[in-house]
Formats: C-alpha cells, structure tokens, sequence
C-alpha cells in the first residue's frame, strides 16, 4: 500500500521579520493572518499561518516582534513542505518503514500529529494530520482562527486539540 495525501497543506519558510512579514502577507497580498504562536521548536521565533485558499497556508518561522535577523538563515530558505494525509498516520508511517526512509515522529504538535523525512534531494517532508479531524466542507482557516481564539482566551503557548474541538463546536452548533 503506497501513503495517500490529500494535498499540500503548507510550505514552511524562514523569514528576516516579523512585521514586514505580516505586513506583506496581510496588507500587500490580503491573506488572513490564522494562527500566530511561538515556533515549538525554537523559542526565540514565532510560528506564522497565512491562509493562500481554502486548506492552503503559508507558514513562516520569523524572529519575536522587533527584532530582525540577518545571516542566521537566508532570507526565503524553505524549512519543510507539509502534506495532509489521507488515512492514519501509522499507516503512513509503516509504508515508510517498509520503503526504507527514515523518519522522526509522531511528533505531536499540540493538534496535529506528524512525522518527518526527507526526499531524494534532500527536502524535508512533513505528513501530517489533526487530531481531531476536520468536519467535511469546513474551513481549516476559519477552523485555525477559532482555536487560535481560543488558545489566546486560554492564555495557552499553543493551539492544542481541546482548541479545536471547541473550535468545531462553535463553527459548526
């Protein structure tokens, strides 16, 4: 059995700035800004979800606000390219074993479980899926914002699944 996907769901990019990033995003090209939380793998950045279309986003990783960096990562250098799965994780997640491809995960990401790997030239790929699946028809933009609203009532670091059920309850009553 070969790993089904269902799309991309983002790629991830280095960026040098905070505010000249969502200031791009948002203003010059008119995308909502979904999901704004610290990066969960380094502290000193900050996680940035655009939305490009219905389940397509732009991810950045950029410095806090106020701060820009230079030389730490070329401006623009792609992190990873997120797929949506089609099917369980650990069903992805043995085709990879039997391929021969190494890959690190699950790796929970508070709503989203993943694993990581690399193509033959070297690209990181993240499969991903949610833990709580999205409802058929719904918005994962509208779907994000929400449980982002809900991570910040709660005072939380990151959007974790009971954001997200909360999220489809509200969206969808």
């Amino acid at each position: 059995m070969s790993i089904r996907t269902r799309g991309i769901n983002h790629p991830a990019l280095f960026g040098l700035s905070y505010e000249k990033t969502i200031d791009f995003y948002t203003r010059v090209l008119g995308m909502r800004l979904v999901l704004e939380q610290p990066n969960l793998d380094d502290p000193d950045s900050v996680h940035l979800f655009f939305e490009a279309g219905p389940g397509q986003f732009i991810a950045y990783f950029v410095p806090k606000p106020g701060k820009e960096i230079a030389g730490r990562v070329q401006s623009g250098a792609l992190n990873h390219v997120a797929l949506n799965l089609d099917g369980p994780l650990e069903e992805a997640m043995e085709a990879l074993r039997r391929e021969g491809v190494p890959f690190s995960g699950p790796i929970d990401r508070g709503y989203e479980r993943s694993v990581y790997f690399r193509d033959p030239n070297g690209v990181v790929i993240e499969l991903l899926t949610w833990i709580t699946l999205v409802p058929e028809g719904a918005d994962e933009g509208d779907l994000i914002l929400a449980a982002q609203a809900k991570r910040l009532a709660r005072g939380a670091y990151a959007i974790e699944d009971e954001d997200v059920r909360a999220a489809i309850a509200e969206l969808n009553p």
